[in-house]
């Protein structure tokens, strides 16, 4: 059996460093392909399959939210070991498939099931835990009301997210010569007015970005749930926790937002490129 090395570069090598000149978000290498690859190895010579490891991911992040709308603080903490989990379940199917080499739409499904249900649900039942112990106690329903809508821009963005590959299989080989597309990508300027004078806000801009990433996400709830636990032992209304669901929601409608003008931008070059999703 290959080593990690060599499965790393196998299995993660156009995961952890994909085309198109963009990075992925912190902690993607080290904390989910990091130890996504220890337990591919394990699973190799078993006779478990990628869509089973799929299926199973979604249980458990079905599970995980379970959990999190508890009101006990460490039973939240549990439910986001098990949204980690599903994490990373999302990750060994695909490393398993492609070691195996057997790749199957209905895995492709089921994954972009996994995207589209386990993040908007987890939001939601995160934000439904608190509720009744927030400091919006008396507004709940407007509370209640952003959660949904944060949620529902996760789902924009995952949609967002795949809609290139389904424009390509709906609209572009039917009909290939209506829909032309560049024979260079589309070149943007760097000398725009106004770009040298917001280069100082760049890393301000970086950080906020890696919170598309859903488990900077996990990772940022659990470290808030832990210090409001240290700072105020007694204290029931999840101060901090309520205002960073309350500033996340419109976060990721902002994401939505400026990811649909992107993609606007940007289709011909993506159908051109026939990205793949899994």
């Amino acid at each position: 059996m290959e080593s990690i090395p060599e499965l790393r570069e196998k299995l993660q090598g156009e995961k952890v460093v994909p085309h198109g000149g963009w990075k992925r978000p912190w902690g993607y290498k080290t904390f989910q392909r990091g130890p996504s690859i220890y337990i591919t190895r394990a699973l190799i010579n078993t006779r478990i399959k990628p869509n089973q490891i799929t299926i199973a991911g979604l249980f458990v992040g079905f599970l995980g939210v379970g959990f999190v709308m508890q009101p006990e603080w460490y039973l939240k903490i549990i439910g986001l070991f098990l949204i980690y989990l599903h994490i990373l379940s999302d990750k060994v199917d695909g490393e398993l498939a492609r070691y195996r080499n057997t790749h199957s739409l209905r895995g492709v499904y089921w994954d972009e099931i996994n995207h589209l249900i386990i993040p908007p649900l987890f939001w939601f039942g995160l934000a439904f835990g608190i509720a009744p112990l927030s400091i919006f106690l008396e507004v709940g329903a407007f509370f209640l009301g952003v959660a949904v809508i944060g949620a529902i821009a996760l789902i924009a963005n995952r949609v967002i997210h795949s809609l290139a590959p389904q424009i390509y299989a709906k609209k572009y080989i039917k009909d290939p010569e209506r829909f032309g597309l560049p024979e260079e990508p589309q070149a943007i300027s760097q000398d725009k007015p106004g770009l040298e004078a917001l280069s100082h806000l760049r890393i301000f801009v970086k950080i906020i970005h890696q919170f598309q990433d859903f488990f900077i996400v996990i990772a940022t709830t659990g470290f808030i749930i832990i210090l409001e636990r240290l700072i105020s032992p007694d204290f029931i209304f999840h101060p901090l926790l309520t205002y960073y669901i309350l500033l996340m929601s419109i976060l990721f409608v902002l994401f939505a937002v400026e990811n649909a003008i992107r993609k606007s931008n940007s289709i011909e070059d993506d159908v051109k490129m026939r990205p793949v999703t899994k």
